[in-house]
């Protein structure tokens, strides 16, 4: 058996046995693709709608800091707030380690965020096709698929 032969084998063996895990690959809304491993487990959303969105998936415990404008459900009001689009807290977004920071297209931190090694995910949903389409995303994010 050839050692690409092997390879393949083992690769089929780990599959077969659920030890092999697969990426998701999300795209934002500016077109950034991004890999992960696995779902990410500290969360900051700077944009109320995609925090709820979290919590709607079942993720909302996941979450370690959201935007001042984030307030539903009742549970983020006791989470670190972290400044809004215009005024974010840098210092602190990046105090609560997060694996990923959600936000908005327009938001004028992101450069910064991803500039000091913090993976970003921009997300503006404007009708309810986006809305759609960012649940999507997020599910896939969140391992949460099907919900």
């Amino acid at each position: 058996m050839t050692g690409a032969m092997r390879l393949a084998a083992l690769a089929l063996a780990l599959a077969v046995h659920g030890l092999a895990a697969a990426a998701t690959e999300v795209t934002d809304d500016r077109g950034q693709r991004s890999q992960w491993a696995q779902a990410p487990q500290r969360i900051v959303s700077l944009l109320p709608s995609v925090t709820e969105s979290v919590c709607a998936l079942g993720a909302g415990d996941r979450l370690v800091g959201v935007d001042n404008f984030s307030n539903w459900p009742a549970q983020v009001a006791a989470l670190p707030d972290v400044g809004g689009l215009e005024d974010a807290n840098v210092e602190r977004i990046v105090s609560l380690r997060p694996d990923v920071v959600l936000l908005s297209r327009s938001a004028r931190v992101t450069e910064r965020l991803e500039a000091l090694g913090l993976r970003v995910l921009a997300f503006e949903p404007d009708s309810l096709a986006d809305m759609e389409r960012v649940l999507g995303q997020l599910g896939a994010l969140l391992g949460r698929q099907g919900q």
